[in-house]
């Protein structure tokens, strides 16, 4: 005669089998989640620094437009100059229009999308009408009413040189941060080279008068200048990483002015590393990573690096 398991136990089990079930699904769920987290900040490493490493605004779209790629159903990148929109590469798109679209060319004034982006230098979401997006670009796109575009603006010294134009995104993030990446590269590139440049901008040690700084400059020796420009190289490195890898911190800490509050371990860090390798190496050593901090993420506005900001370390 057999004996009936006790519906208490029979109840045991269920759940012990039920949470052993959720538990083993979780930590699949977390490993896949950390798996997809690695490959996608991969990607983005890789191609920061075929970024860095491109030559001109024609090979920044290229790199550009393949890395968007993943992240997006089709993507264009379009050159600005002087209020006009010119199409320069096109991936994710029937061919026929691919053909066409280094031909394409428009005024900003007559695409609302395009024009905002241009003048807010922010990212803009749109719908994708002729009136918004320009009657060729909506066409070559294949967009149909209630379609959504994003466009991300690629700035270099301020300006927008061009824009990255996408349609059916999956990852909005991801492609702002490349188009960012993009305009950092454009902008390293477009400086000329730290020797040729004005003294008074080499060596900015205080509000001197441009001869003045000349003099100071002249005077270095060929070991200290070299170390000039190796500072103000790590300082520019140090300033872009923050807005590549912390882009909304960098936007609150405008948006609160207070850039060192939402930014305070990568200012000190970056501070201590400046202080070590340059300020302590030479007494004629200027601050470059705080002229870097003003101009770049302050926007030359002294009250955005925050009340707590602890100034210049010479």
């Amino acid at each position: 005669m057999s004996s009936a398991v006790p519906s208490s136990s029979l109840r045991n089990l269920f759940s012990e089998l039920e949470q052993l079930f959720q538990t083993e699904t979780e930590a699949r769920v977390t490993t896949s989640v950390q798996a997809a987290e690695r490959a996608l900040s991969e990607r983005l490493n890789q191609a920061a620094r075929q970024l860095r490493q491109a030559d001109g605004f024609s090979e920044t779209a290229a790199i550009l437009c393949d890395a968007s790629l993943p992240f997006a159903a089709a993507c264009g990148i379009f050159y600005v100059h002087k209020g006009t929109v010119s199409g320069e590469r096109l991936r994710g798109a029937a061919s026929p229009a691919a053909e066409r679209f280094a031909g394409i060319q428009f005024a900003a004034s007559e695409a609302a999308a395009f024009q905002n982006v241009i003048d807010s230098g922010e990212p803009v979401v749109t719908l994708a009408s002729p009136a918004e997006v320009s009657p060729t670009v909506a066409e070559l796109f294949a967009q149909i009413s209630g379609d959504r575009s994003h466009l991300f603006p690629v700035t270099a010294d301020q300006t927008v040189t061009g824009v990255l134009y996408a349609r059916g995104v999956s990852d909005s993030a991801a492609l702002e941060l490349l188009a960012q990446a993009a305009g950092m590269s454009l902008e390293a590139r477009q400086r000329p080279p730290r020797a040729a440049r004005d003294a008074s901008e080499l060596v900015q040690l205080g509000p001197t008068p441009q001869a003045d700084s000349e003099a100071r400059w002249e005077r270095l020796s060929v070991a200290d200048r070299k170390l000039h420009l190796r500072a103000q190289h790590f300082a520019r490195v140090q300033v872009a990483e923050m807005r590549l890898y912390r882009p909304d911190a960098v936007k609150a800490g405008r948006a609160q002015a207070d850039l060192y509050a939402t930014l305070r371990n990568e200012i000190d860090a970056a501070r201590e590393a400046f202080r070590h390798a340059f300020v302590a190496a030479s007494p004629t050593m200027a601050d470059y990573f705080h002229q870097e901090l003003l101009r770049t993420l302050a926007n030359d506005n002294p009250a955005w690096l925050g009340k707590e900001y602890p100034g210049p370390l010479v």
